[in-house]
């Protein structure tokens, strides 16, 4: 594989942990604004898993994977991306 351009192959990383991380991010700052500033061992574990079910959906997962062309593969797609 070319350098740089692994990223085209980890559909996961772009369309699921990305959102992931925004997604979590958006939950810490709701909590700061409810004046819970610090989150211990066992409030990170509800929290967290809230927010990956919203995201780690079997539709979003296959969307990610659909949009970089491994499913179904379609090999232009990821060529047209090295354009």
């Amino acid at each position: 594989m070319p350098p740089h351009l692994s990223h085209l192959l980890q559909p996961l990383d772009v369309g699921c942990f990305a959102p992931l991380k925004k997604a979590f991010s958006r939950r810490v700052q709701d909590l700061a604004h409810k004046r819970v500033f610090y989150i211990n061992k066992e409030g990170f574990l509800p929290t967290f898993k809230a927010v990956f079910f919203n995201i780690f959906t079997a539709e979003n997962c296959y969307k990610a994977f659909k949009a970089v062309g491994l499913v179904p593969l379609k090999a232009q797609v990821v060529l047209d991306y090295l354009k």
